[in-house]
C-alpha cells in the first residue's frame, strides 16, 4: 500500500507541477496582456494630449482668422466709403466743369459780338491814356 501512496503522491506532485506550469504560463500571458493594455492606454493618452494641443492651435488660428476677416471687412467698408466720396467729388467736378464751359462759351460769344468789338475800338484811346498815366 505504501507503493500506492508513493505512486499516488508522485502522481499528485507531477499533476501539481504540471498545473503549476500551466498557471505560470497563464500568468505570464496575462502579464503580457496587461503590459499591452498599459502600452495601449499610454498611447491613447498621448494621442489625446496631442489632439487637445492640436485643437488649441486650431482655436487660436480660428480666432486669428476671425480678426483678419474683421480687419478685411473694415478695410472694405472704408474703401467703399472712400470710393463714394471720390465719385461725389467727380460729380461736383463735372458740374463745375460744365458751368465753366458754359461761362467760357458765353464769354466767347460776348468777345465775338459786334458791340464788344466796337466798344473795344472806341476805348482804345482811353486804354492808351491809362497806360501812360500809370
Amino acid at each position: 500500500m505504501d507503493d500506492n501512496k508513493n505512486a499516488s503522491a508522485e502522481l499528485s506532485v507531477t499533476d501539481l507541477n504540471s498545473e503549476l506550469e500551466s498557471v505560470r504560463s497563464k500568468l505570464q500571458i496575462a502579464e503580457q496582456k496587461i503590459m499591452q493594455l498599459e502600452l495601449s492606454l499610454l498611447q491613447s493618452r498621448d494621442f489625446s494630449i496631442g489632439a487637445a494641443a492640436e485643437v488649441g492651435e486650431i482655436k487660436v488660428g480660428h480666432v486669428k482668422t476671425i480678426e483678419q476677416l474683421k480687419d478685411a471687412n473694415t478695410h472694405i467698408k472704408n474703401h467703399l466709403a472712400h470710393i463714394k466720396r471720390l465719385e461725389e467729388a467727380m460729380m461736383e467736378l463735372n458740374r463745375a466743369s460744365a458751368l465753366n464751359r458754359a461761362r467760357s462759351a458765353e464769354l466767347d460769344r460776348v468777345y465775338n459780338s459786334a458791340s464788344w468789338k466796337i466798344g473795344r475800338f472806341v476805348m482804345i484811346p482811353v486804354r492808351i491814356l491809362r497806360k501812360i498815366i500809370n
